[in-house]
């Protein structure tokens, strides 16, 4: 039995008639067994004086049965008087034990209940409990707030009396999904508060398994996501006007390559979605590729502007200008491998390039992706020293550097993106030759 049913039982317990207490008849009980066992002892004792004084009276039989009888009769009584006493003392020693310990005990337990509810209530988020019958176990204030109700009136309660019809089956379904999966679920609510904002909450669902006498419980919680969001948006922002505004800087500094590094980012961005890479890495791919010739910057004029072919040691400082590029970007913290991405660029897959010497899988495959796209889009724009080249001639330059300059992955995931789909990108549809 429960200690909630035990406290269910002493409150339901009849009182005596009389308005005594349990306790106070059990004392009265015990005094009056003491007071009967005296008389009992003192009349033994009577009966004991007579027949050691050897009265006369005694000389019948009748006469001396009684006076055995006055001695023996009390103690054979008295015994039973004293343990019936004595029983009921360790009846009352043990209760008083019993009821000692289970006050302790609740004590304990209500202190932790007031704590936990005391953590609960102090969360920012709504936190709640649903028992194997979809009924509300346990709301924390912030739940019962945003329900509109005191928590005595909500617990106990099936969704569709405490809540909308709408929002109660979905609810019950969510918490179908929930005890029907081994993870947490996760769902993100767009809602509207009373003021007609928009609100981002997430909803955590976790079926409660460890504990035998929750089975089919689960833990509802909600977070408010929409300062985060709101934050990070505004951050993206002013990240991609940033983005905007040093790729300007570039195409301002070599109006021959105008466009060149917003191209490569949005080739770069296409060809690591079509790979199949993260969201994170898609983006640092993106940025990369839109970045990687920021460090032209520091490059002379003239050189960028020079209408014949590049000399060795000229085309040596452009080279110094990229690796420049992540040292000058890396103050800006950004959130994926952008920075990495921009140091290895110039690596060759078969281990030739630089900085480092990386060879095959120790370049990122952003950086693979980057450095592939890059050369694409150079090699179909035309500058001032040569023409752009077609889409098959450039392919066919890249596929015969596969496995050396380039990862030959990239490669035929560049082709057949140029093959199959180049209208998603409007350079590549309007610029597409033969």
């Amino acid at each position: 039995m429960s200690l909630d049913s035990l406290s269910q039982t002493e409150k339901k317990r009849p009182s005596a008639p009389d308005g005594m207490s349990d306790e106070k008849r059990a004392s009265l009980i015990q005094s009056l067994l003491g007071a009967i066992g005296v008389v009992l002892f003192v009349l033994s004792l009577i009966g004991v004086h007579r027949l050691a004084q050897n009265d006369t009276s005694l000389s019948s039989s009748v006469t001396f049965s009684i006076a055995v009888g006055l001695v023996f009769i009390p103690l054979l009584l008295l015994s039973i008087v004293v343990g019936i006493w004595t029983r009921g003392a360790e009846e009352r020693r043990l209760q008083s034990l019993f009821k000692a310990r289970y006050d302790k005990l609740q004590s304990h337990l209500n202190y932790r209940e007031d704590l936990l509810r005391l953590v609960a209530d102090h969360q920012p988020g709504s936190i709640a409990i649903f028992d194997r019958h979809n009924r509300y176990w346990f709301v924390n204030r912030v739940a019962a707030s945003s329900i509109g109700k005191e928590a005595e009136e909500i617990i106990g309660q099936p969704p569709l009396k405490v809540l909308g019809n709408d929002r109660a089956k979905k609810l019950e379904v969510r918490l179908a999904e929930a005890r029907a999966s081994d993870v947490p679920v996760t769902f993100m609510d767009q809602v509207t508060d009373e003021k007609g904002a928009m609100r981002f909450i997430q909803v955590h669902y976790e079926s409660i398994t460890p504990y035998e006498d929750m089975t089919g419980c689960v833990l509802v919680s909600e977070e408010d996501l929409t300062t985060l969001i709101v934050e990070r948006e505004r951050r993206e922002r002013m990240l991609q006007q940033v983005i905007e505004t040093l790729v300007a800087v570039v195409d301002r500094r070599d109006p021959y390559a105008a466009g060149h590094s917003s191209r490569v980012g949005q080739l770069s961005r296409v060809l690591a979605e079509e790979m199949g890479l993260s969201q994170q890495e898609v983006e640092a791919a993106g940025i990369s590729g839109s970045l990687m010739n920021f460090g032209k910057v520091l490059v002379s004029r003239r050189i960028l502007t020079k209408t014949t072919a590049l000399t060795p040691e000229e085309l040596q400082r452009v080279r110094d200008g990229i690796l420049t590029s992540a040292d000058i970007l890396a103050i800006i913290g950004f959130e994926g491998p952008v920075v990495p991405t921009l140091r290895q660029i110039l690596e060759r897959f078969d281990g030739t390039g630089a900085p480092e010497g990386l060879k095959g899988e120790q370049i990122l495959l952003t950086a693979r992706i980057v450095a592939a796209s890059n050369a694409f889009v150079a090699l179909v724009s035309p500058r001032a020293h040569r023409p752009g080249l077609s889409f098959p001639e450039a392919l066919k330059r890249l596929t015969e550097d596969a496995d050396k300059a380039f990862d030959h992955r990239v490669i035929v995931a560049l082709t057949h993106y140029i093959e199959n789909r180049p209208n998603k990108l409007d350079w590549l549809a309007s610029n597409k030759q033969g």
